[in-house]
């Protein structure tokens, strides 16, 4: 008795062995497998509303300069808003092109671009300044390291700038000092939060100089 009920258990075992193989646990049409959605993503600099010091609120379009009284500690000082910037696609990044007349206005252009990505800049107010001196081996490398040290300082202070004024181009030894006109960011109280920028790279990067206009491309890891 005890043989042959090993023996049945033997044969049950091998058919249910026999019929997991014949049977595949899962089967999947790879046409069926839908992508993630997109990451949402808020694109500033198209068309915007400009408050002046007065209250007045003016709008810009791309590429258009719009004067306003600004705020920038004791002084009053007239600041201009340039949107020569725009936001392209780009695989799981985002690509920034920025533009000028000269190599100046691109850079400054490239730094505000970033930072209308990370908040709406109309709402930001010119109260406070910081100084940012940088070098490089190169344009790119100098490009890199100036976007970059306006990040690190928003990271570590919280300073946005809505204008940012290049004071020295030294293209011999590749060396800029700049200013970031602007004011500490506060996303819960008065800056709208749009996408947070990680970190400056050289993927892609281009600077291209043609007669009297300079544009620029940068990737950044957002």
């Amino acid at each position: 008795t005890a043989f042959l009920t090993g023996v049945l258990l033997v044969l049950h075992l091998q058919a249910l062995s026999s019929s997991l193989v014949s049977k595949p646990l899962m089967s999947m049409d790879p046409n069926s497998i839908e992508p993630l959605p997109a990451r949402p993503r808020q694109a500033f600099g198209r068309a915007r509303h400009l408050r002046g010091g007065g209250g007045e609120v003016k709008v810009a379009s791309q590429g258009e300069c719009v004067e306003y009284q600004g705020n920038l500690g004791q002084d009053d000082k007239s600041f201009t808003d340039v949107v020569n910037y725009e936001y392209l696609d780009h695989t799981a990044d985002v690509q920034f092109h920025s533009w000028g007349k000269t190599k100046e206005e691109a850079f400054e252009q490239a730094v505000v671009c970033m930072f209308s990505y990370i908040t709406d800049l109309p709402t930001v107010e010119l109260r406070a300044s910081n100084t940012v001196e940088v070098t490089g081996r190169d344009l790119q490398s100098l490009l890199y390291a100036f976007m970059d040290e306006f990040l690190f300082q928003f990271s570590v202070d919280g300073h946005v700038a809505r204008q940012v004024k290049i004071l020295e181009f030294d293209e011999t030894n590749f060396r800029i000092k700049a200013e970031g006109y602007g004011e500490k960011f506060q996303p819960r109280t008065k800056h709208p939060q749009g996408t947070e920028v990680k970190a400056i790279t050289y993927s892609a990067m281009q600077i291209k100089i043609e007669n009297d206009r300079t544009d620029i491309y940068v990737i950044v890891d957002i």
